[in-house]
């Protein structure tokens, strides 16, 4: 088990549709009652999290804890990893959506996400960055369809709806999807084609609900997952969902999976990035992997997602 002495916990206080006072009151409540040694900020000013993460190992915390979603981890992912990775991150899933949190099996409820911190371990997970931006992400950058929806989703309605206001968003654009000319560098090869969507994947498992965006996605595998999509019709796109949801990767022309280490993409015209549900400007961008960089507090049973059939 896992001997944390000093904690910095790191608030944001604008995540997702839970109270988080209420959350910020129970954190406090459970720390001092377990006797650790914690500090709690909340982030405020853009940029606080990646600052008090990368500076946490110099002031001898020994464990970071972000309440938020999937953008506050991937800050604070970026901020650990500049000061080198040698503290793990914990996450008490306060987000819209938490992807992250469920592909690394931790539970959403408060408490029993706070209980890691004395009954989990530390694991390895690969971690992708982008070095013409100087930018780590956690699960996904992507750019196409899944980045327009993140780009035109508008904060009020994540906020009132959660995921919903992403499908109510997706289904509004759903008609105007259309492939457009892209290049591709995979490794050492280069392919031209017409897609709408291009993802790279490190993390993109859910054990607990059976869901995998691609076969093969395993973050400690030291590649990512590159998923291809370029149906031209809302009913093509619906497909292309069903197929995921039933684990039917393969056999459609419209879904393409493959792995590497380092893929770029560029595409005519440009088309909006995303990276782990954060916009980043538009193509092109460059993505590679960093074998087992990063630490992060897991239940003792996570463990590798179970492998769903090979690339085509």
């Amino acid at each position: 088990m896992p001997s944390f002495k000093r904690i910095l916990v790191i608030v944001n206080p604008t995540a997702g549709q839970r109270n988080i006072s209420r959350i910020r009151s129970r954190i406090e409540a459970f720390f001092m009652e377990k006797g650790y040694d914690f500090t709690l900020r909340d982030s405020e000013q853009q940029g606080d999290t990646l600052r008090w993460s990368r500076s946490a190992s110099a002031e001898g915390f020994d464990l970071v804890a972000v309440v938020g979603g999937d953008g506050t981890v991937r800050e604070a992912t970026d901020g650990i990893m500049r000061s080198g990775g040698r503290i793990p991150l914990a996450q008490i899933p306060a987000g819209t959506t938490n992807f992250v949190a469920r592909a690394l099996s931790i539970p959403t409820g408060i408490h029993d996400a706070l209980n890691l911190v004395e009954t989990g371990k530390v694991d390895r997970f690969d971690i992708g960055y982008l070095p013409e931006h100087d930018r780590y992400f956690v699960f996904v950058v992507g750019t196409g369809y899944d980045a327009k929806l993140i780009h035109e989703t508008p904060a009020p309605l994540k906020r009132k709806l959660g995921f919903l206001a992403y499908v109510a968003t997706g289904f509004r654009h759903a008609l105007s999807v259309q492939p457009v000319r892209m290049e591709l560098e995979i490794d050492d090869q280069v392919k031209h084609l017409r897609a709408h969507t291009v993802m790279a994947v490190n993390i993109g498992s859910i054990a607990s609900l059976g869901f995998s965006f691609a076969p093969n996605i395993d973050p400690h595998d030291g590649k990512l997952n590159v998923e291809i999509m370029s149906t031209r019709s809302l009913w093509g796109s619906m497909l292309v969902i069903l197929k995921i949801l039933t684990k039917r990767y393969h056999g459609f022309a419209d879904l393409k999976h493959t792995q590497a280490r380092r893929i770029r993409v560029t595409s005519d015209p440009p088309f909006p990035v995303e990276v782990d549900g954060d916009p980043m400007g538009t193509t092109p961008f460059l993505a590679e992997v960093l074998p087992d960089a990063m630490q992060f507090l897991v239940p003792q049973d996570y463990a590798p997602p179970v492998s769903a059939g090979s690339p085509s």
